[in-house]
């Protein structure tokens, strides 16, 4: 820097580094996720979402500014993968996934279980729903992959979004729907008006934040750390008590 007092230009070394994290600090953060009741919500409803809510402030505490984007799981994956400031929640940690995203913190875990319509017998078995006919699983779930592993074929799975998988349900087109109490519940009560029947949890899935290859591994850990600074002191308790969880 020609002219600068020897003093000045010290300063304006020491500051540069602070300047740059100032810079980095201002950058956006897209956070994704598919629509899920109660969970991540669509931008016009009065509530974010639980998870949308514990994302954004992570994403504010680790100094960036957030940006919620909802996407059906399918696209939001190849999204996050292929971007540098994109993250993903309430993502499960299948064989599948695993080489394809940074997985960077655990929010918590969900319980799956098969559901059967109203006024039906309940399903506490894989056999169970095997014999009640095809599966319901939403679109782009975790749960496929579980059913994979049980040696559970495609030919005995439909999928479609909660709505439908709702209303197929009702009529009788699947025998049972796999997936959560926390997103199944409402969207099945939304579209028949009534509660489905819950069998037993089959089994349990961590749920968590992730990235793809491209996202910086200081960032990913700035992330990390304020996720665990928000268990310490209990904001994500209290936004899980926010929304009955």
């Amino acid at each position: 820097m020609p002219g600068l007092p020897s003093t000045l230009l010290a300063l304006c070394l020491s500051l540069m580094p602070c300047l740059a994290w100032a810079a980095e600090a201002g950058q956006t953060i897209l956070l994704e996720c598919d629509y899920l009741p109660s969970i991540c919500n669509q931008p016009d409803q009065p509530t974010p979402g639980m998870m949308m809510e514990i994302g954004s402030e992570a994403i504010r505490r680790a100094g960036y500014i957030p940006q919620t984007r909802i996407r059906p799981w399918n696209r939001a994956m190849r999204e996050v993968i292929d971007s540098s400031n994109a993250i993903i929640i309430y993502f499960a940690r299948t064989p599948e996934r695993e080489p394809l995203f940074h997985w960077i913190a655990i929010i918590n875990s969900t319980d799956f279980r098969f559901f059967t319509r109203d006024g039906a017998a309940p399903c506490h078995t894989l056999q169970q729903a095997i014999a009640a006919g095809r599966i319901g699983v939403r679109t782009g779930s975790s749960v496929l992959s579980w059913l994979a592993q049980q040696g559970v074929s495609q030919q005995q799975i439909e999928q479609s979004q909660l709505p439908d998988m709702a209303k197929m349900l009702k009529a009788g087109r699947i025998g049972s729907f796999l997936g959560s109490t926390a997103t199944f519940r409402p969207s099945y009560q939304q579209q028949i008006g009534t509660m489905p029947v819950e069998g037993n949890v089959i089994y349990s899935s961590e749920n968590w934040i992730a990235s793809g290859p491209r996202f910086p591994p200081e960032t990913a850990a700035r992330i990390a750390n304020a996720l665990a600074r928000m268990k310490d002191d209990g904001f994500i308790e209290q936004i899980m008590r926010k929304y009955g969880k």
